[in-house]
């Protein structure tokens, strides 16, 4: 893809995008208020800010106003779209490019809000008013702005969500491979590996990302060699992986996205359920440990704490052997998360003092990564 078509494309999914917000909400208004005589006095559309790394992710924003009696309203809106639009699939080499596209589950949270799967108790998804198709692989989703609790995420709040992660995983094992016998039963690891990881990696290979003066000052030549030794062991990794028990969990389960509701109506509000087929036993504890740390919230010294107090909780709610907890978790934790726990996607930015303080606890978090990676025998 040249980089023409890339802009071209952005283009294009930016003003698919900016039409849905613009679109007329009375109808969900009326529905989130319980009021069918209900009409918008103020309207207004604000962007709120979500990994840049996200490969199918466009856009979140809310909408929000008050009525002409004075009430406020408000809706959390998603934009979401198939890697085709990602701006970097020219990265991914032609001949795997088509089948990347094709297989990644880039509408899981839309279809996990539609379908409303059984969840354990103290779990809920938010409400979804509206799904907007805008043709092409793009959606727009239109769900509840969750107001939520002033909670600190303390080891007791991990432990509480690790606990519920694993009774959801409980609850939905996989009885077979998604697409029959002989094929993966995560097909989207393997997807991920092959298209995503190898754009990171080739990043990493370079030897002018380690002279960059936001990693030469915080990353090492042993993290460097470590983290390219393990990008040489996707391979076995991966076939480890496949060989554990699988179920259908939450796929994307940082922090962020397992809210504390301010009404008591749950534990957490689960949003942005972003794997659409079974994942290994414990891949849901990856992302429960980074997600505050790629924010750039939590200290590298705290890792090992949040580590110890989740594995434990978590293989106390499945149906299967703590070693096999232990090592789905930590070898999918390396697969999806090794080579973008440096922040890469701010190589071009000003190095201001909280860009700094980024690359440190990223370059910590890397360094903890590398190292349960290292201690893996697949």
């Amino acid at each position: 893809m040249t980089t023409h078509t890339t802009h071209m494309t952005a283009h294009m999914t930016t003003t698919h995008m900016t039409t849905a917000l613009a679109a007329d909400v009375t109808d969900l208004v009326r529905e989130s208020l319980g009021d069918p005589l209900a009409d918008i006095a103020r309207r207004y559309v604000e962007p709120v800010g979500h990994d840049t790394t996200s490969i199918s992710t466009t856009g979140l924003h809310r909408v929000r106003g008050t009525t002409t009696d004075g009430r406020p309203w408000s809706f959390f809106v998603k934009s979401i779209h198939s890697l085709k639009h990602w701006p970097l699939i020219g990265t991914v080499p032609a001949p795997v490019r088509a089948e990347i596209i094709a297989r990644f589950p880039w509408r899981a949270d839309a279809d996990t809000y539609l379908a409303g799967p059984p969840l354990p108790e103290g779990l809920r998804l938010p409400r979804l008013y509206r799904v907007d198709d805008l043709g092409d692989d793009r959606l727009v989703l239109w769900l509840e702005d969750v107001r939520t609790a002033p909670a600190a995420w303390d080891l007791d709040r991990y432990r509480r969500a690790a606990g519920l992660l694993g009774a959801l995983a409980a609850m939905r094992p996989a009885t077979g491979p998604p697409d029959g016998p002989g094929t993966p039963p995560d097909p989207g690891l393997r997807v991920y590996c092959a298209g995503p990881v190898q754009h990171f990696l080739s990043i990493l290979r370079d030897p002018a990302t380690w002279r960059h003066p936001l990693v030469a000052r915080y990353a090492d030549d042993l993290l460097r060699a470590d983290l390219l030794a393990l990008g040489d062991r996707i391979g076995p990794l991966l076939a480890a992986v496949e060989r554990l028990p699988h179920a259908l969990g939450h796929g994307d389960a940082s922090p962020q996205n397992l809210l504390v509701p301010a009404d008591g109506s749950a534990q957490f509000v689960a949003v942005d359920w972003g794997w659409g087929c079974p994942a290994a036993i414990g891949f849901d504890l990856g992302q429960l440990l980074v997600g505050l740390a790629h924010a750039g919230l939590t200290e590298p010294a705290e890792l090992p704490a949040i580590h110890e107090a989740i594995e434990p909780a978590y293989a106390a709610e499945v149906d299967a052997a703590p070693d096999q907890v232990a090592f789905g978790y930590a070898a999918t934790l390396v697969l999806r998360n090794a080579w973008t726990a440096l922040p890469l996607d701010h190589l071009e930015e000003q190095p201001t003092p909280r860009l700094h303080e980024l690359f440190r606890k990223r370059a910590g978090l890397a360094r903890f990564i590398a190292d349960l990676g290292r201690s893996l025998t697949s």
